[in-house]
């Protein structure tokens, strides 16, 4: 890594799940955000929901999954793998529009990937806290950073290695997007005998779920109050007992 203390762009190709128009709020409070980080800010924005032609939707979008903001988002994620494996980075690292990094993010995040070791590895890394999904406390081990799981957290943060991506690049292309992003990549992967580690504590907070923005993709639009109280609630009691992955 050229850099040893800065995010190490020599590695990781960084991209943003963004649109072209609209959502001002979130562009700004990424650029924001990011900036104070240290951390690339480079949107990706192909894919709204006017882009989808029919031509699209054939080649990659199973008939059934009709839903058009998921669907939108899904073909970013699959459009920044694609173009991930068209560099010769070892690792991609993937971003929601919603997210707060925590401030020390960048060290914290050097130290996972050192940990994950070999980019050969066939391994995903969800960076953050979706669904408020933990390890128990009593299960994390000093200086240990990462931990099997046995399902995904949620797509707002994650890194993976080009194996990953070449991997769930090739199964779409044979059996299509059929459900949203989240729940597509928990399924393929558990079939592709992809590793899912999560990074615990958590270096990075959706905003949709916490309170801070509403959701741009659930029918769901509880109030910003109530879905911040109710986050943080689950929150702290998650982080001493776990959860049941089902609830």
């Amino acid at each position: 890594m050229a850099d040893e203390q800065g995010f190490p762009r020599d590695l990781v190709f960084t991209r943003i799940c963004h649109v072209k128009q609209g959502y001002d709020d979130r562009r700004r409070h990424i650029v924001r955000e990011f900036e104070r980080r240290g951390v690339p800010v480079y949107f990706y924005t192909d894919w709204d929901r006017p882009d989808i032609t029919p031509e699209i939707r054939n080649e990659l979008v199973a008939p059934a999954f009709t839903h058009p903001p998921a669907v939108s988002l899904a073909l970013k994620h699959v459009g920044i793998w694609r173009d991930f494996l068209e560099t010769d980075l070892p690792y991609c690292l993937v971003f929601e529009d919603d997210v707060f990094l925590a401030r020390d993010f960048v060290a914290k995040f050097r130290r996972g990937l050192a940990e994950l070791g070999s980019p050969a590895r066939k391994a995903v890394i969800y960076l953050g806290n979706g669904s408020n999904y933990y390890t128990p406390s009593w299960k994390l081990r000093k200086g240990q950073r990462l931990y099997p799981a046995l399902h995904a957290r949620c797509t707002d943060s994650y890194l993976i290695t080009r194996p990953v991506a070449e991997a769930r690049c090739a199964w779409i292309e044979q059996n299509k997007i059929y459900t949203s992003i989240d729940h597509q990549v928990e399924q393929m992967d558990e079939k592709l005998g992809i590793e899912m580690l999560w990074f615990e504590r958590p270096i990075v907070e959706q905003g949709s779920e916490n309170g801070a923005f509403q959701t741009s993709i659930s029918a769901k639009n509880y109030p910003r109050l109530y879905k911040s109280l109710k986050w943080k609630w689950k929150k702290y009691t998650r982080m001493i007992f776990g959860h049941n992955a089902r609830s």
